[in-house]
């Protein structure tokens, strides 16, 4: 985890990640019980979007079934705080441990035998179609079809201190301080040895094997670690929600993380945060007048990003200030480089 020196950019967004975080933390106060909540929710599924940027964005193993490892943080927090009366905590370290094993299944007997992208994200599909049949299936445990309802608000109990954050202002503030320590956490991840081996791997696998890296090991810990955080997001969901239903395995929400990623940028991890907090408030907003329109809307951006923003807005954006920083080349300046004007 050796971090190597800031650079004059990274101290810059740093500074700005600080001054939104700040803004952030007012919102409870100055916000009704409705825009907090919904904003709440927005800040949760940011770090859904940051656990499949680590996954797609640096090792470049698309998924369609990413939205099982949040379905099987919240139902674990879920039946362990209903059924087994268990802790929130206990049922976050239950939904975490539950979804990193199924990763790691997975992963081993997938890209250990060397399947991979389009191949790959089918059977994580039919996963995902799996999973959200037998939720529906098994109602003695998920509540089937209903779901899971009257589940307890968080509250944490750790060595002698007690902290009710059931409350909607104190689950905002916790979910806005669980986003910024995925975040850092996920920003110094990419900033190691590791982050660059990652990187190599998705930008040419063939060539990081001959180099002597074991490709598959790496990937296969990277959805490891990717599933722990879905799966954290989805624990928070629980605690906060109060209600976890099938349609958290739903191909449409499979279907947004993606969106969020590419809209923002795959790979920036700021990008697809603002991407997924700014789509989950206009989806809470157009579906308040239409529950039918936001699947129509949500095909034609991603066919709309996909066609004009191949590298997200985080992307247009350095494209923009690099266009802006550089001097043109005439035929003096390649004349006075040695070459052939």
């Amino acid at each position: 985890m050796r971090q190597p020196a800031l650079s004059s950019s990274e101290r810059r967004v740093l500074c700005l990640g600080g001054l939104a975080v700040v803004c952030l933390a007012a919102v409870p106060w100055f916000s009704s019980s409705y825009a907090t909540t919904a904003m709440r929710d927005a800040l949760i599924l940011g770090i859904f979007a940051l656990s499949y940027d680590l996954l797609w964005g640096r090792g470049m193993v698309l998924t369609l079934g990413h939205a099982v490892f949040f379905g099987v943080g919240a139902y674990g927090v879920a039946i362990a705080t209903t059924q087994l009366q268990w802790s929130w905590l206990q049922g976050l370290i239950l939904g975490m441990g539950a979804a990193m094993v199924i990763a790691g299944a997975v992963g081993y007997f997938l890209l250990y035998a060397g399947v991979r992208l389009h191949f790959f994200a089918v059977i994580t599909m039919a996963i995902l179609l799996i999973t959200r049949q037998l939720a529906t299936s098994w109602q003695s445990v998920t509540g089937g079809d209903v779901g899971i309802l009257g589940i307890p608000g968080i509250h944490l109990s750790l060595l002698g201190w007690d902290a009710d954050l059931s409350d909607e202002r104190s689950s905002y503030l916790l979910a806005l301080a669980a986003l910024v320590l995925s975040t850092v956490l996920a920003w110094r991840l990419v900033r190691t040895r590791y982050g660059l081996v990652l990187a190599a791997i998705g930008m040419n696998e063939f060539r990081a094997k001959h180099c002597g890296f074991d490709t598959s090991w790496h990937l296969v810990l990277v959805f490891v670690i990717s599933a722990g955080l879905a799966a954290f997001s989805g624990a928070l969901y629980a605690g906060t929600a109060g209600v976890v239903a099938p349609d958290l395995f739903s191909i449409l929400m499979s279907t947004e993380v993606i969106l969020w990623v590419a809209v923002g940028g795959r790979g920036t991890l700021v990008g697809p945060l603002i991407a997924a907090i700014f789509f989950t408030r206009v989806q809470q907003e157009v579906s308040s007048y239409s529950t039918d329109l936001w699947p129509l809307m949500l095909g034609v951006l991603f066919l709309v990003c996909v066609l004009t923003l191949p590298q997200g807005i985080v992307g247009l954006f350095h494209r923009m200030r690099s266009s802006k920083g550089e001097a043109p080349v005439t035929k003096d300046a390649v004349a006075g480089a040695g070459g052939e004007p």
